[in-house]
């Protein structure tokens, strides 16, 4: 095919109420040749008998355990009565039903009561035969209806596993979403909120100033339901009309750095080959999340960013938020009104960072410089071979 996907087989694009009339069509068929078959070596009786047991198999989806129970019945008629051995097939196609429909204690049941059965009417056959042509009749039955059982049993445990990966994709699929909307939410909020507070302290001293930092909320907040836009239009149908942009990456480091503020001295080595868009992803996260601990919680808005490639299969990221300037004796210690003050508590952030790292398999340490001021610092693998 031009596109490039495979079609699913014929059987995988039937739906029910063909399958219904391919088992109607079956059943009628298989009725028709076994009870001419039947009639013609023992009579019409024996005809009929025949095409009996086959005709129920026409209603094995919709009704497995009833129509197991009306063909175990009238195999077990046709044994005793006529001798036909063949009457168990119908006895296996609907046992398979059950087995691959069915809860598990009912079709281990099923298939006890159909052995059982088997037994019962191999023995009590008209046909005088030896004890050993009995129990290979009974072995041979047995295993005749066995397999199909373990057939359908392995296909509804296929089944179950299927529907249990499919409810953990969409698990894993809405955690994801949850931990873009939290980084998205924290940042640009807790950016807002600083800037908001910045704005208001320098109105009356410096409106320019104040007026500069108006814009940087105003460019927080569309930058923000712009990304809230793009991942909840994941949850939207497809056909729908919504139009989601790419996930945000390296490309988005110097938004991200002038929204947080004027003191984010950003150095972004073009990594080469380019990396995954994943760990772009990881990295962006990484680096907003960090942004956002910086205008959180740091007595200094000062803050370095770095990111290397330092070798074809890594990446690095460090944040650096500096210490505050020390200064000279005699002037109070509290921050200029134009710094916001810092924000005790803690929260997710690290812990964040620490399992965005490991998603793409590398590590991440933070802790407070010696110095002063406070260190993040990230390795991402990027193996050449993944990248597009």
């Amino acid at each position: 095919m031009g596109d490039g996907q495979s079609r699913p087989l014929v059987a995988g694009r039937l739906r029910d109420g063909q399958w219904h009339g391919v088992d109607t069509a079956a059943a009628v068929l298989l009725a028709l040749a076994f009870g001419a078959s039947q009639a013609l070596s023992g009579g019409w009786g024996a005809g009929a008998v025949a095409a009996a047991v086959w005709l129920p198999v026409a209603l094995r989806r919709r009704r497995p355990v009833g129509v197991l129970c009306t063909v175990l019945a009238a195999a077990v008629l046709a044994t005793v009565l006529t001798g036909w051995e063949e009457s168990w097939l119908p006895v296996a196609a609907a046992l398979y039903t059950v087995a691959a429909r069915e809860a598990r204690r009912r079709s281990a049941t099923a298939l006890g009561c159909s052995l059982g059965a088997v037994a019962a009417a191999t023995a009590l056959a008209p046909r005088p035969a030896p004890a050993s042509e009995v129990a290979g009749g009974v072995v041979f039955a047995s295993l005749m209806m066995t397999l199909p059982w373990l057939v359908g049993t392995a296909l509804r445990e296929q089944r179950s596993y299927a529907r249990l990966a499919a409810r953990q994709a969409v698990t894993d699929e809405r955690l994801r979403i949850a931990r873009e909307l939290h980084d998205v939410v924290a940042h640009h909020l807790t950016v807002i909120a600083v800037r908001a507070e910045v704005a208001r302290a320098v109105a009356p001293t410096d409106p320019q100033e104040a007026e500069r930092t108006l814009a940087l909320v105003g460019t927080a907040s569309r930058t923000a339901l712009t990304e809230m836009r793009r991942m909840l239009g994941v949850l939207r149908s497809p056909g729908d009309g919504a139009e989601l942009e790419a996930a945000p990456g390296l490309a988005d480091l110097p938004a991200l750095a002038d929204t947080a503020g004027p003191r984010v001295h950003l150095s972004v080595v073009d990594p080469d080959p380019p990396l995954p868009p994943g760990v772009e992803l990881a990295v962006y996260r990484i680096v907003q999340e960090a942004l956002t601990n910086v205008v959180r919680h740091a007595a200094s808005a000062d803050c370095r960013v770095n990111l290397t490639r330092t070798d074809p299969g890594a990446v690095e990221i460090e944040v650096v938020n500096d210490p505050p300037p020390r200064l000279p004796p005699g002037l109070p210690s509290h921050p200029p009104p134009h710094l916001p003050p810092r924000r005790p508590g803690g929260g997710h952030g690290l812990i964040g960072m620490r399992e965005r790292a490991a998603m793409c398999g590398g590590t991440l340490t933070a802790g407070p410089l010696t110095t002063g001021g406070f260190r993040v610092h990230a390795r991402l693998p990027c193996p050449p071979e993944t990248a597009p």
